[in-house]
């Protein structure tokens, strides 16, 4: 996979989080996202991408454009190229927390394992297999933490 600079990445990251438009073209989100063009247009041709068709021309919304974003990048490159934006424009239960935790040696190495595999950090990849986790436990988590289900389903609605 191509990664792009640091600073490109930052940059596109609040381009879409800061300078929300209310939609997007399909050249406009591979370039926000920095996902190949071809690669965007066959994920929406075969329907694994949500996006409208407009007078013959794909469009995303913001959500749909944010979508695509939280696909490639961490929440904590979200978080960092945000930096004290990130509280404005994200649902406050999506803010970062470290926490500490003891697991066996097993559950660890295959958390590495898959981290390696996505090329992404272990943080994200336990990320990942927490969401499932987390739909669960969404609708009765709501009445206890507020705001649960919002940040459950970002960038989606309710």
């Amino acid at each position: 996979m191509d990664r792009e600079s640091s600073r490109e990445q930052q940059q596109r990251i609040k381009t879409l989080f800061l300078q929300r438009a209310d939609s997007y073209d399909i050249a406009e989100v591979a370039c926000l996202t920095g996902m190949p063009l071809p690669k965007l247009r066959r994920e929406v041709a075969a329907g694994h991408r949500d996006a409208s068709k407009v007078r013959g021309a794909w469009r995303f919304t913001w959500r749909q454009a944010v979508c695509v974003a939280m696909e490639r990048w961490t929440l904590a490159e979200i978080h960092d190229a945000l930096g004290d934006d990130a509280a404005a424009v994200l649902p406050p239960l999506l803010a970062l927390r470290a926490v500490t935790v003891r697991l066996p040696e097993y559950i660890v190495r295959a958390l590495e394992t898959v981290a390696a595999e996505n090329e992404t950090t272990l943080d994200n990849a336990l990320h990942g297999e927490l969401i499932d986790f987390a739909g669960v436990f969404s609708g009765r988590m709501e009445s206890r933490i507020p705001g649960f289900r919002r940040a459950y389903l970002f960038p989606g609605r309710d």
